[in-house]
């Protein structure tokens, strides 16, 4: 059975972020289809909950890809002996059963890659500090648009203030947009 092609996987997300970088541009810049300040706003927190939906999906894939290239160390994981060329659809199963593996943060990612990946095979070990912070960002803000509850508030809360100074709460879309929306 021919092995999974990673680069695939990461031509498809950059493709997506692009795409999305390039919408947010023009909504940033426009006047004239969407002109006020709320609608760009919406528009902003939109957008980061498709680009966490398409990163999540990303490193589904991922994991299963590389699983799929050195199922070793799954095979330890589970103590059991996985066939020599296990099918994208077993190594799937196997990583995440009939439910949904939840990533809260990217040390939560890279603790479960090392338990199924080799050290010399986990891309997600190469994830640098500064990216893993921003991607943890990320997950604070879909967190929060995703359930607004008063947890996933004073965690975007404490996000602003250890990390950009902020005292006062600033709803998502207002925060990706302040600053010529170069947080977005």
């Amino acid at each position: 059975m021919r092995k999974s092609d990673l680069k695939k996987n990461h031509e498809l997300f950059d493709e997506s972020i692009e795409r999305y970088r390039q919408f947010m541009e023009k909504i940033v810049n426009t006047q004239r289809v969407v002109s006020e300040t709320q609608e760009k706003r919406d528009l902003a927190e939109s957008v980061i909950l498709r680009l966490s939906a398409n990163w999540e999906r990303f490193v589904d894939e991922h994991l299963v890809d590389c699983v799929n290239c050195d199922h070793s160390m799954l095979s330890e994981y589970f103590g059991t002996n996985i066939p020599a060329n296990p099918g994208k659809d077993l190594c799937e199963a196997l990583i995440f059963g009939a439910g949904y593996k939840d990533f809260r943060s990217v040390a939560d990612l890279i603790r479960f890659s090392k338990k199924v990946l080799p050290e010399t095979k986990n891309p997600f070990l190469l994830i640098s500090k500064t990216h893993r912070k921003r991607i943890d960002e990320v997950y604070k803000i879909r967190n929060y648009l995703s359930h607004y509850s008063a947890v996933a508030q004073r965690s975007l809360r404490k996000m602003y203030k250890t990390e950009y100074g902020m005292d006062r709460f600033l709803e998502p879309g207002q925060f990706l947009l302040a600053y010529s929306a170069k947080r977005l």
